[in-house]
């Protein structure tokens, strides 16, 4: 386990039953990021994290603009 680990991102999310209220992004140095959402945690290396973060954001443009 590392014990250098830097928050790049965190805040509450609306909630759910039996479902935690976090989302957490942390760069756990040495190691790669870990995305915390409420009951799921994803854990990639940065690059992986970069297109993911990428594709995430697109998607998001996409949905907002009402083209799905």
């Amino acid at each position: 386990m590392n014990i250098f680990v830097e928050k790049l991102a965190s805040g509450d999310v609306p909630p759910l039953t039996h479902h935690e209220q976090k989302l957490i992004v942390e760069d756990n140095i040495g190691e790669g990021i870990h995305v915390h959402f409420r009951n799921v945690r994803l854990e990639m290396s940065i690059e992986d994290y970069l297109v993911f973060s990428e594709e995430v954001a697109a998607a998001a443009e996409v949905f907002n603009d009402g083209d799905c």
